[in-house]
């Protein structure tokens, strides 16, 4: 067997695509587009949010992929030439959608920049519209190198909408084509229910600035209500129709002969085949080990050897690269037969199983270690399910969301967990008034709480070494001056600890115009201390406010003679427009000259900086009179 992609270039040695459907794609054979583009900006902006995803996607595309030079070359021409914005792939299940969309989005043509998302009904925590905005949010700040914003239920869609355009503006000035990949329309849970609010609609109806916007789905299942009548994507002109692989149709049978053997062979394989299915996918290797009584070591090998196609992995939501990897089912087809297979009684005979493991913890008051699944994808299973009663009693649990804080680093998936039961107990015959009282109280606990966070606790946590709890934390603060704030005492503690590119990012999205200046001028002092000199005085000329570029210049005119540079500091210290400033630069560099030896070029520079002091001080004079 080909052993699964994981690097930066396609698999050596097999047949995938031509040198031709390469050629068409825009580069020579085995490179890897994304890599490539990613350097195509003219000047890179600094600290980009690194976006896991990509690696997610990674696992979700084949180790080879056989037979789709036509389509690769049809996706080039379309996302490279003049036309239509949208496109929208779509094909029978087992056709290899998922297959192409992947390829496509880990191997894009030269000059386009993808960023994506793929829906899956088999992970409870990526099949609805919060968990596409949250990703796809990600991988536009990352694309543009801009921090996170603080998101809430009324703040998110505007702010994707928002990322995308300037994404889109980015690639068009640079010469380049930004596309957005959205795989499997057909899985979207967000669309259940009559407050149901569906990814498609969401999509821009003109994307902006020539962007691109690739969707893939199913033939049969309708466009979701909400999305508008005159969207391109009721336009049957967009479609396009995927001829079914027969690579793919070998897997299918791979999978489905892996399914049979756990469904009628030995118990540990049917009870993890129950277990997962019944829990919406999400569950860790230690998970399952728990759940089971078995060894993790048992339990991964038995879902890594005997049943390789039929589940796959994906990373952790909060903690990628540091939790556990999850587990969730190979596909939407093999998920649909393991339900059927496995019956409604068995299913929920392991649900209860779930609710039991989920009930240790809960007495336990959601110790450090707490599984993910029961920080997201479990209350999800509850809403999925119908349990209400266990919705509320879940998302009423302060410590429960205590310890999702803990692990998350805000309050935005609690919050969302209270709005989601909130419609479920209204959607129900008669409201639960004695719920719903508890929920507003709980609501506004939160949101008091996020009030109130110490300004110097971000900054505490930076000093940690955990960076993204800090920022998060910093923009959960709700009152905007106190916010501006805490970011201008983190930028400063970024910047002493190295992180420049991080710590300039984040003082550019500081709103108050004082205290944006007073967070640059900071990271000006740090980067001239370092002898980044170059940078500290192009950031320094960006600072709009005149007496912090002014103190920011004095800063590096002094680091500039301390490091040698007399000319150089003195050619600086002479710009400064603030007499007081050019003064008091000009003092420190010719006390540097002095002490190196210098003392007829100190004299000079001293007698200068008498001259400015005396027009600081008539200034000062005429201002009084």
């Amino acid at each position: 067997m080909t052993p699964p992609f994981r690097g930066d270039r396609p698999h050596p040695g097999t047949s995938h695509t031509t040198n031709t459907a390469n050629a068409s794609h825009g580069q020579a054979a085995g490179t890897l587009h994304g890599d490539m583009i990613q350097n195509n900006f003219s000047s890179p902006p600094p600290g980009k949010v690194r976006s896991a995803y990509r690696e997610q996607v990674r696992r979700i595309a084949p180790p080879e992929l056989v037979g789709r030079d036509e389509e690769l070359a049809e996706l080039a021409a379309w996302c490279q030439q003049p036309g239509a914005g949208y496109i929208w792939w779509r094909a029978p299940a087992w056709a290899g959608k998922s297959a192409l969309m992947s390829w496509f989005v880990l191997y894009p043509p030269a000059g386009v920049r993808v960023v994506s998302f793929f829906i899956t009904a088999r992970y409870a925590s990526q099949n609805d519209r919060i968990a596409f905005t949250d990703l796809v949010i990600e991988q536009l700040c990352d694309l543009l190198g801009e921090a996170l914003p603080p998101l809430t239920d009324t703040t998110r869609d505007t702010q994707f909408l928002g990322l995308l355009t300037d994404a889109a503006e980015r690639c068009h000035a640079h010469g380049e084509r930004l596309v957005l990949v959205v795989d499997g329309l057909d899985e979207d849970e967000g669309v259940n229910g009559p407050t149901g609010h569906s990814i498609a609609a969401l999509l821009p109806t003109v994307p902006p600035a020539g962007m691109r916007i690739l969707v893939a789905g199913r033939v049969n299942p309708p466009i979701p209500p909400d999305v508008p009548d005159h969207h391109p994507l009721r336009d049957p002109a967009m479609t396009r129709t995927l001829a079914a692989s027969g690579y793919a149709a070998v897997i299918r049978g791979d999978m489905e002969r892996e399914l049979d053997a756990l469904l009628h062979g030995p118990p540990a394989g049917r009870q993890l085949l129950g277990l997962l299915t019944a829990a919406g996918g999400g569950l860790s290797g230690p998970d399952l080990a728990e759940l089971t009584n078995q060894s993790r070591r048992k339990v991964e090998r038995l879902l890594g050897t005997v049943a390789g196609r039929s589940f796959t992995l994906r990373g952790s939501r909060y903690q990628p690269g540091q939790a556990p990897d999850l587990y969730l089912l190979g596909h939407e087809e093999i998920r649909m037969i393991a339900i059927d297979e496995l019956g409604t009684r068995a299913l929920d005979d392991y649900r209860q199983q779930i609710h039991t493991w989920a009930d240790r913890y809960r007495t336990r008051h959601w110790p450090t270690g707490t599984p993910e699944y029961l920080l997201r994808g479990y209350h999800q299973m509850l809403h999925a399910t119908g349990n209400t009663p266990r919705m509320i009693e879940f998302a009423t649990d302060r410590a429960r969301h205590d310890r999702m804080l803990d692990i998350t680093g805000g309050d935005t998936t609690a919050l969302t967990e209270i709005r989601t039961t909130q419609h479920a107990i209204l959607d129900q015959d008669e409201s639960d008034l004695n719920a719903l009282a508890l929920f507003a109280l709980h609501r506004d606990t939160l949101t008091e709480r996020n009030a109130n966070i110490p300004m110097q606790l971000p900054a505490v946590w930076a000093t940690l070494g955990n960076l993204n709890r800090a920022e998060t934390l910093a923009r959960t603060i709700t009152d905007p001056y106190r916010q501006a704030q805490a970011l201008t005492t983190l930028v400063g503690t970024l910047a002493t600890a190295g992180h420049h590119d991080r710590a300039e990012t984040l003082a550019r999205t500081i709103t108050n115009p004082a205290l944006q200046a007073q967070a640059l001028t900071t990271l000006v002092g740090t980067l001239a201390t370092a002898g980044h000199h170059d940078r500290a005085e192009t950031l320094a000329r960006t600072i709009t406010n005149p007496d912090r570029q002014a103190q920011a210049l004095t800063t590096l005119a002094g680091a500039l003679a301390t490091a040698g540079h007399h000319d150089r500091a003195e050619t600086l210290a002479r710009t400064i427009t603030n007499p007081a400033r050019q003064a008091q630069a000009l003092t420190t560099l010719a006390g540097t000259l002095a002490t190196a030896g210098h003392h007829d070029q100190g004299r000079l520079v001293l007698a200068r900086a008498l001259v400015q002091l005396r027009v600081s001080l008539a200034g000062v004079v005429v201002r009084r009179l």
